[in-house]
C-alpha cells in the first residue's frame, strides 16, 4: 500500500520525545535535531507538568516556559478527559506540532503516553520517535538473558494471592528460553529482590539494572543462589529486574 496517497500534505504531528533516566543521560541523547525540535514545541502532552518544565529550564535554550501549554496525561487523567483536550488543540493547531514526553526515558514504554499516540493514530496524523535512553532496553540488552523472546510485566503485584499467581504463570514458562522483565518502586526495590531470591529455584538467572546513567550504575547477572550469597543492598534506588534462564 501507498501510504503518500492516504496521509494529507499537511496534518497535525505528534512527536515523541525521550526525558533523561540519569544524569549522564544528556550526553547521548541532546543531539543537535533533538534541541532542534524541542525548541519547536509549545503545546505538550507530559506525565507531570513540573518534571518537563524543570527539565527544558534545565537545557537553557531560551524557552519561555510560563507560556507552554501542557497537558497532563498520568494515572488520574480519564481518555475522555485526553480526547476532550487533545480535539481543543487540534482546532486551532490543525497542522501544528505537539510533543509528547515521559517522566524519564521513552514515552508510552511503561507509561500511559500510548493513550495520546492512539488519539493521533485514529485520525491519521503525522507520528514521529526520537529515540533515546530506555532503562528496560539498557537492562536487557546488558543481562545475556534472551532479548528475542522476553515479556515486561510492569510492576509486581503487592497483594500475597496475586503474587502467587504470578509465581505459578513465572515457573509454567521457566522450561522455556523467556525473559521476564519487571520495575519496581524504588523502596520496594530490596522488598521485591528478596521476594525473588525466595521464590524461585536457585539455578534462575536474575539480572538487575541498578541507576542506569548514574555514576553509581551497573548491570549485573547472576544465579539466585549467588545474589544470596552477597547480601548487597539496594535501598531506595530505581532498578529493573530480568530473570530468565
Amino acid at each position: 500500500m501507498d501510504f503518500t496517497k492516504i496521509v494529507p500534505p499537511q496534518n497535525p504531528e505528534l512527536i515523541l520525545f525521550p526525558l533523561p533516566i540519569g544524569e549522564h543521560s544528556n550526553a547521548w541523547m541532546l543531539t543537535t535535531e533533538y534541541l532542534k525540535e524541542i525548541q519547536s514545541i509549545t503545546t505538550w502532552v507530559a506525565e507531570e507538568a513540573r518534571t518537563l518544565r524543570r527539565f527544558l529550564s534545565s537545557l537553557k535554550l531560551g524557552i519561555n516556559i510560563p507560556e507552554l501549554t501542557i497537558i497532563e496525561l498520568n494515572e488520574h487523567t480519564s481518555q475522555k478527559e485526553l480526547e476532550l483536550q487533545l480535539s481543543q488543540w487540534v482546532k486551532i493547531n490543525p497542522t501544528g506540532k505537539l510533543g509528547l514526553c515521559s517522566e524519564a526515558g521513552m514515552p508510552c514504554i511503561a507509561d500511559p503516553g500510548n493513550l495520546a499516540v492512539k488519539f493521533a493514530q485514529a485520525r491519521n496524523w503525522t507520528l514521529r520517535v526520537i529515540p533515546g535512553p530506555n532503562s528496560l532496553l539498557i537492562t536487557l540488552a546488558g543481562s545475556g538473558l534472551n532479548g528475542q523472546s522476553f515479556t515486561f510485566h510492569g510492576y509486581p503485584p503487592v497483594k500475597e494471592d496475586q503474587q502467587k499467581l504470578l509465581l505459578s504463570t513465572l515457573l509454567k514458562n521457566f522450561p522455556k528460553n523467556h525473559s521476564h522483565i519487571f520495575i519496581e518502586a524504588p523502596y520496594r526495590s530490596d522488598k521485591f529482590f528478596q521476594w525473588l531470591i525466595k521464590q524461585f529455584p536457585p539455578q534462575t538467572a536474575l539480572c538487575i539494572g541498578y541507576q542506569l546513567h548514574t555514576e553509581e550504575e551497573w548491570i549485573k547477572t547472576k544465579t539466585l543462589a549467588d545474589w544470596r550469597k552477597m547480601n548487597i543492598i539496594l535501598g531506595k534506588s530505581p532498578c529493573v529486574f530480568i530473570i530468565g534462564t
